[in-house]
This record gives C-alpha cells, sequence and structure tokens, in this order.
C-alpha cells in the first residue's frame, strides 16, 4: 500500500529526468539550427532552451496535482498576453520597445510551446510518437535548409534526432508499462536504457562505418549543389541578401538562379574609341587547397596582400576609405591606370566590396531618389588596373578591335620570359602544389599540353587551347556544365575525373585544373573569386547588370612587372549558360560628384537667411579625408539645398540644433578651390566661403544618433565548433543534474530557516518536527508504517539515544490538544532541535548522511508519505 502511494512521485520523476531533459537537449539543438537562419532569435539558442525546458518542467509538476488543461492553460497565455501589452509602458525609446517585444514573444512562444509538451508528458498515451514525429520532421526541415556538405554535419545535424526519436518512444512505453514504481523500478528503467543506448549507438555507429563511403558520395553529390535563389558561389543572408562564399568545394551540381543581384558603371573603354573594356569584379581570393574534402579557401595570411577589404555599409555616407599599401603589394607598375566603377546593390550583401583588380578605395553614395526602390545602397571605387586586363579574356570574339586587343596583349606579356629576381616567398607560395601523387598527373598533363610554349604566357594560351581542342569526332573535348556528376568510385578525386574522364564542369573545375597546371610548370598563379562581366547593352554604354548566376572563380596569374591579370580558361562562357530572366533594365542616374562631405552636429538654424551652423567633426574635401580636433563651426549656405531624414526630404525648418547629419556639395565653387599638397584641414577651412554653398544634408535619425554606440549584430562567419555544442549540451545536463543533487539538502535548509524564524508558542514545534523527521528519512531511517510516536520510541531513541519521544510528546499535545505550552516546554522547544540534529549524526555514518542528502527520488517519496497518526 505505501509502495502505491509513492508511485505519481516517482512516475513524474522518471519522465522528468528521462523524457522531459532529453527533449529539452535536443530543442536545444534544434534552436541552435533555426537561430542560423531567423536573425529575430539573436543566435541565443541556450537562453531559449532554457525558456523551453521551464515551461515543460513547471507544467509537468503542475498538472501532476491533476488540474485541469484547457482553463488553466487559456489562463496562462492569457497572462502572457496580458504581459505583452504592458511592455511598452516600461520602454520609452520605441525601438528599444520593438526588440524587447520581439524577444519577449520568442520566450511566450517557447515557454508556451514546453508548457503544452509537459502536459503531454503527464497526461497522452503515446504522446512520445508524436514528440518523435515533430522533431524528425523539425530536423528533415534544418537539414534541407541549412544546404549540408560534410557527412559530420549530416551526422550532426540528423543523428541526434534519430536517436531522440527511438529513444523516446522505447522509454516512454517502459515508464508506463512497469506498474511498480518502488525503488525496483528505477533499477529497472536505468538498466533498461543503458542497454538501450549501447546497441541502438553501437547499430547506428555499425551503419555509419560499413556505409560510409555511401554515404560521402552522396553527400558529396547533393550536398552544397544549392536551391533556388543560391548555387556554390553564393550564399543567401538572413537578409534575403546574397554574399559570397569564403570557400568553393568540387560539388557534384551547381545550383543556379537569376536574382539581379546589382548593376554597376564601370568607366573603362578602349584607348581612343567609345567600346566599352568590360572588367571582372574581385571580391576575393582563393589560394588554399584541402586535398581531403577538394575545397578551394582563403588564406588570411598571404604574402604581399593585395586585397582591400572594406565593409561599405560600416562607412558614412560620401566619407572615403583607401588603402595604398596594396598598389605596392600588387608587385605590378607597368601599363596601369586608375578606373573608377560605381556598384548599384539591389540584393548585393551592403557588407561586400568589389572592384576591378586592384581595388584600393571605397566611398559611399547617394542613390537618385526615383531609383531608391530598386536599389538599397550604392558606393564608389577606384582600382589600380592593368590596361592589358579586360573581360575579354583570352577567348577570340568576332569583334575586330577585341581581337587586335588580345594579340597586343600576348605580345606584350611575350616580354615576359622567366621568374629570375622575384621574391622566393613568393614564388615558393604562389607555385606551392600539394604532395599527394594524384597532382604528379596533372604536372605530367601540363608539360605535354605546354610542351611547344617558352614563355609564361604562351603556357597560359596552351592550356587555354587544350581546353577548347576538340577530339576525334569534331565534338569538344570539355564541356561546361552545371551538373558534372561524381566518379564512380567512392572518395575518387572529382578534378581529377573531371582531368581524365568525363571533362565536363564548371568555372571551379576549370579555374582549379588551370591552378595547379600553371603551378606545375613553375608559374605564380591563384582564383580569384567575385562575378564576370558582360556587355550585354548596346544602349547604356558602360552599365552591367550582375546576376545570381554571374557569380564567378578564375584564375589570375603573375607577370613581374606587369602583376596580376585575370585570365578565364571556363570554356562556354556564353548566353547560352547565363540567360537572363529579362532585358537589363534601365540603370540609375549616377549622382554629381560630391567635393565636400562634411559630417557633424547642427549648432543653430536661420530659416530666414537659409543658413545653418553646424560643429564639424570631419570632413571629405575632393575624396581626401580630414579631421578636426576639436571639432570646428562651418557655416552651410543651405538656399539650394535638399535636407533628408529616413529618405524622406524635409522643410528646413523641422532643422533643430542638436541634429547629426552629413552636408554634402557638387558645388562648381568647391570643384574649383582644390586642396594644395600637405595642406591641414585648419588652413583649407580657412580658404572655404564664408557660407559654403550645400546641395543635400542627410540627418540622422534621432534613435540612431544616441544609441550609435551600441554595437552591430553580425552573422557569424564560421560554423561553431562541433566540440563547443556538445560542451554546452553537457553543460546543460550537469547544470541540472547539480540542480537535482542539491534539491535534498536545499529542503533541509529551508526547514532550518523555517524552524528558526518561527516561535516556540507558535509553529516552531511543527517545523522541528518536519526537519527532524526529513533529515532521518533523507539518512536512511525512514518512519515507514508507524506512527510517530511509535517511529520516535521504536526506532530513532533506541538507534541514536536521542529525545525525540519527549518533544513528540510535546509536539502532540500543540497539536491534538491545542492547549498553549508552558515555558518550560517552550524552552525545552526551543533547544530541542539543533543537540538532536548533532547526536543524529554521530549515531549515522558519514557516507549514509552524505550520500542521503544527494537523493532526489527519497527527497520525492517523503513528501507522499500518509498523513500522520496519533501514536
Amino acid at each position: 500500500m505505501r509502495i502505491q502511494r509513492a508511485a505519481p512521485a516517482n512516475e513524474l520523476l522518471a519522465k522528468l529526468i528521462f523524457l522531459a531533459l532529453p527533449t529539452a537537449v535536443v530543442g536545444y539543438f534544434l534552436l541552435r539550427q533555426v537561430n542560423e537562419y531567423y536573425s529575430i532569435l539573436h543566435n541565443d539558442a541556450l537562453r531559449q532552451a532554457l525558456y523551453f525546458a521551464a515551461g515543460m518542467g513547471i507544467s509537468a509538476v503542475f498538472y501532476a496535482f491533476r488540474f485541469r488543461f484547457l482553463p488553466t492553460f487559456a489562463l496562462l497565455i492569457a497572462a502572457m498576453y496580458t504581459l505583452y501589452l504592458g511592455l511598452d509602458k516600461y520602454e520609452t525609446g520605441e525601438f528599444d520597445a520593438f526588440f524587447i517585444a520581439r524577444q519577449y514573444q520568442v520566450a511566450a512562444i517557447l515557454f508556451g510551446t514546453g508548457w503544452l509538451m509537459g502536459w503531454g508528458w503527464l497526461r497522452i498515451r503515446y504522446w512520445a510518437v508524436m514528440v518523435a514525429t515533430i522533431t524528425l520532421c523539425s530536423c528533415v526541415l534544418v537539414i534541407a535548409k541549412g544546404n549540408v556538405e560534410t557527412v559530420r554535419g549530416l551526422l550532426m545535424a540528423f543523428a541526434p534526432a534519430l536517436v531522440y526519436g527511438v529513444y523516446v518512444v522505447f522509454t516512454a512505453e517502459q515508464i508506463y508499462n512497469y506498474k511498480d514504481k518502488s525503488a525496483r523500478f528505477w533499477w529497472f528503467l536505468t538498466r533498461r536504457l543503458a542497454l538501450f543506448l549501447i546497441i541502438s549507438c553501437g547499430f547506428l555507429g555499425g551503419i555509419i562505418y560499413w556505409r560510409r563511403a555511401e554515404i560521402q558520395a552522396t553527400v558529396d553529390n547533393y550536398g552544397g549543389s544549392g536551391k533556388e535563389g543560391q548555387n556554390s558561389m553564393l550564399k543567401k543572408n538572413k537578409d534575403n541578401s546574397f554574399d559570397l562564399r569564403d570557400y568553393s568545394r568540387l560539388s557534384g551540381a551547381l545550383g543556379r538562379s537569376n536574382d539581379l543581384l546589382f548593376c554597376a558603371h564601370i568607366n573603362n573603354y578602349f584607348p581612343n574609341t567609345d567600346l566599352p573594356n568590360p572588367l571582372y569584379l574581385t571580391a576575393f581570393y582563393f589560394t588554399k587547397f584541402d586535398t581531403a574534402t577538394e575545397t578551394f579557401e582563403r588564406d588570411a595570411k598571404i604574402p604581399f596582400n593585395d586585397l582591400f577589404e572594406p565593409d561599405p555599409s560600416k562607412i558614412p555616407l560620401f566619407n572615403t576609405k583607401q588603402d595604398s599599401s596594396v598598389i605596392r603589394n600588387s608587385l605590378g607598375s607597368k601599363l596601369r591606370q586608375v578606373v573608377e566603377v560605381e556598384i548599384y546593390s539591389k540584393t548585393l550583401s551592403p557588407n561586400t566590396y568589389l572592384a576591378p583588380n586592384v581595388g584600393f578605395f571605397v566611398q559611399p553614395i547617394t542613390i537618385e531618389k526615383d531609383f531608391r526602390d530598386q536599389f538599397r545602397s550604392a558606393y564608389r571605387t577606384k582600382s589600380y588596373v592593368s590596361a592589358l586586363n579586360s573581360a575579354y579574356f583570352v577567348y577570340n570574339v568576332p569583334n575586330p578591335e577585341i581581337k587586335k586587343f588580345q594579340e597586343m596583349r600576348f605580345e606584350v606579356l611575350r616580354e615576359v620570359k622567366g621568374y629570375e629576381g622575384v621574391d622566393e616567398e613568393f614564388m615558393r607560395y604562389y607555385t606551392y602544389m600539394p604532395s599527394n601523387p594524384k597532382f604528379g598527373t596533372i604536372s605530367e598533363l601540363a608539360r605535354r599540353v605546354t610542351d611547344t610554349a617558352h614563355t609564361p604566357v604562351d603556357k597560359v594560351l596552351a592550356i587555354r587551347n587544350y581546353f577548347l581542342s576538340k577530339d576525334e569526332h569534331g565534338e569538344r573535348l570539355y564541356q561546361y556544365t552545371d551538373n558534372p556528376g561524381i566518379p564512380d568510385l567512392p572518395n575518387a578525386s572529382k578534378l581529377m575525373y573531371f582531368l581524365n574522364d568525363n571533362h565536363k564542369g564548371y568555372c571551379a573545375y576549370f579555374a582549379g585544373a588551370t591552378l595547379f597546371m600553371l603551378r606545375s610548370l613553375g608559374i605564380p598563379s591563384r582564383i580569384a573569386v567575385g562575378f564576370l562581366t558582360e556587355d550585354r547593352s548596346d544602349k547604356n554604354k558602360g552599365w552591367y547588370w550582375y546576376y545570381a548566376n554571374q557569380a564567378h572563380a578564375w584564375v589570375q596569374v603573375y607577370f613581374p612587372g606587369y602583376g596580376w591579370l585575370d585570365f578565364d580558361t571556363t570554356v562556354g562562357n556564353d548566353a547560352e549558360n547565363r540567360t537572363t530572366p529579362q532585358p537589363d533594365g534601365t540603370p540609375p542616374m549616377q549622382p554629381p560628384k560630391a567635393w565636400l562631405a562634411a559630417e557633424g552636429v547642427i549648432m543653430d538654424v536661420d530659416t530666414l537667411k537659409k543658413t545653418v551652423r553646424m560643429s564639424v567633426k570631419q570632413f571629405v574635401f575632393h575624396d581626401k579625408e580630414y579631421k578636426t580636433a576639436p571639432p570646428t563651426e562651418m557655416t552651410l549656405d543651405m538656399k539650394v539645398a535638399v535636407v533628408y531624414r529616413d529618405s524622406i526630404a524635409i522643410p528646413l525648418a523641422r532643422v533643430q540644433k542638436g541634429d547629426e547629419g552629413t552636408a554634402v556639395s557638387y558645388s562648381e565653387a568647391m570643384k574649383k578651390l582644390e586642396p594644395a599638397q600637405g595642406e591641414s584641414a585648419t588652413a583649407l577651412l580657412k580658404r572655404f566661403p564664408a557660407a559654403v554653398p550645400i546641395d543635400e544634408v542627410y540627418l540622422k535619425r534621432k534613435d540612431l544618433a544616441t544609441e550609435k554606440e551600441k554595437p552591430p549584430v553580425t552573422e557569424k562567419e564560421k560554423e561553431t565548433p562541433i566540440s563547443e555544442i556538445l560542451y554546452t549540451a553537457l553543460g546543460i545536463l550537469a547544470g541540472i543534474l547539480l540542480f537535482f543533487l542539491l534539491l535534498p539538502r536545499l529542503v533541509l535548509w529551508y526547514y532550518l530557516l523555517r524552524h528558526r524564524s518561527s516561535k516556540a508558542g507558535g509553529s516552531k514545534p511543527y517545523w522541528a518536527y518536519r526537519t527532524a523527521c526529513y533529515y532521518l528519512h533523507m539518512c536512511g531511517i525512514p518512519r515507514g508504517t508507524l506512527t510517530p510516536m511509535q517511529y520516535a520510541r521504536q526506532v530513532v531513541d533506541p538507534q541514536l539515544g536521542t529525545s525525540l519521544t519527549a518533544f513528540m510528546n510535546i509536539y502532540l499535545k500543540k497539536k491534538y490538544a491545542k492547549q498553549p505550552l508552558t515555558p518550560a516546554e517552550e524552552q525545552k522547544v526551543d533547544t530541542f532541535l539543533r543537540p538532536f540534529l548533532a547526536q543524529a549524526r554521530k549515531g549515522i555514518k558519514f557516507s549514509s548522511r552524505v550520500f542521503g542528502l544527494m537523493n532526489p527520488i527519497r527527497c520525492a517519496s517523503f513528501f507522499v508519505m500518509p498523513e500522520e497518526e496519533n501514536g
């Protein structure tokens, strides 16, 4: 009978430990994945998992008291909604209130979901089947969203949910079917679960081990293959913008999309003609190759780093950022010129900087108001470009001017006979070849293909001709395809398969093969990543449109004196492979050149004279940046100026003292006032007109101006290491386990606190009795079926030598006789507990005391003991 009375507590505890706790851990893994794709969650999976776990745990304990579900759940929803409505009363900032409301919504949804989950574990027989199904479906959605590209990634994403799904169904049935919920229940359940985990992990591990080759082949074939809106060169961000991936793996398929990313105006033409000379736009380089995964990667420690990588989104409007060191590191000075490019982004990430090789300057610019719905940001670049570079790389085109340019280019480069005198570290880095024997076959192929070529450029052309060659049937030996397939043998090299067998691939295949063929010949080379430029328009010369399927990789070859030059050996880069969804649109109107952009704080506004006094902290004049320390006042002539706040034009009367903003001048007067060499900001300001003519003023939003110190939320660049995820999960488990182990002692401390704070004539006898009985129960001396008096007289006092029987007489008098205690009895109550516990500790083994007060199951059983009976 007593065992049955303890059954509910044991069953509840078992469901919390063996069902709810693993569910919370798996929920954390899923939330980690979901956080990667929804910026509103703020990458806070641990806190969100705790919300979910709290809802589940509280709900399970709550419904253990047989409360009805629908009315209580409705009350919970109503309470959370009421609290949500009251949030705006405590937050004065509009944006603070918005973000806090979103965070509260996330917490409330997760807590409510956990609450529903906790109720289901207690009340519904086959709840585990439903939970397992939902978890597995969620896992499949996460994998599909995450585009898993490695076996390890696939296993880490799917295996926990698979094991959990089987485990939770098995465990729920074991808890339900085993009717005896005494101590034997825990031994039975622990033994069964340990056996289950050993068998399931061994079975799953065996499948992975024996079928790992097939799994790897499948992942290689489909992983990273892309979906609508993605391809292997691009990644889609949380804000639906696109960015270039900083690696490229040779996969079995390449996904494409026709999303328009941006348009650009490239101010570059063939000499003495109006014929546009387009240039490829470079983002970064691949200089490393992982032979195990066949992945091209970036390297931050390249020698003579000539890569300029600003973040245009973090540079104030019309301010400039430039780096002349990249020009020095490009190691090329012959036939160089500065080319300006303007980039107008539609869905390209605002953080991405693109420019022809070598970019060294960036300046965010405005977009004309008629085009602001179409384009989200814009910037101007400058590049130190070789006159030998062009988007017309090495393949013949019908235009005679272009053919003439190509031949002239090759003749100039034939002056380079070799690489004597080039820095040894530079040569060693850019001609590095992996030691794997399979790369020896590439070297043999390169020597065979270039056996009649003597100069570096002729060897490049020989490799070009090899990729353009035809077989004995007159068909092209190499073909461009987005689906080159995978080798028949698992783990075989895709690069070798491309060169030796199927001869089909996309840009990464051609660029990778060309890279290693050139390096094996001692020719420094690297892979450039960015966008190929196609001249499709005959109406808007100099304007080019870029779609997602123009993300590209090609080879750059170094020629002493001339620097790095672009060469694209990918065959079939024509319209049939990169069709656009519609004709290129109308390019945006180019804003006039800003000669002055002054950033500062408004000090005074005179609407009658139409002037503004601004305290200027820094300004850009003729593309040179000047700092003013301390800030200097500048009077602005606003007669023709347009003032914008949040991209909306406002009258001058609405400009207020304290507003922050940027004043821009396109005037001819400021154009003619050129800065002298080495002229300081102070000297230059003295030469400005008394009232500087201003054309536009861009005011910052007040909420942004006052909160500009807030750190920006940035997307994680790297995948969180698996070890960190495991450590976090183990930390959660350890924390929960520690809580359960400390729970019995926390209850004891609570009883002692209540005893100490009560009065001898009041509730102190009761708390002394509860504390004594709880302590003895936890130390392995339970009352069982005995009455309290029998327990004291027959068990406790004889075994421990205490005076519990004498105290029980006083306690029972107080409880049942309802008589006030005498002063002597109050004195005995006051002095009973401390000596009793000290005497009990002497009679109880140390191990029984320590481990007894760490037993949460024994603690729970104390609260389901039968009601006290008068002894």
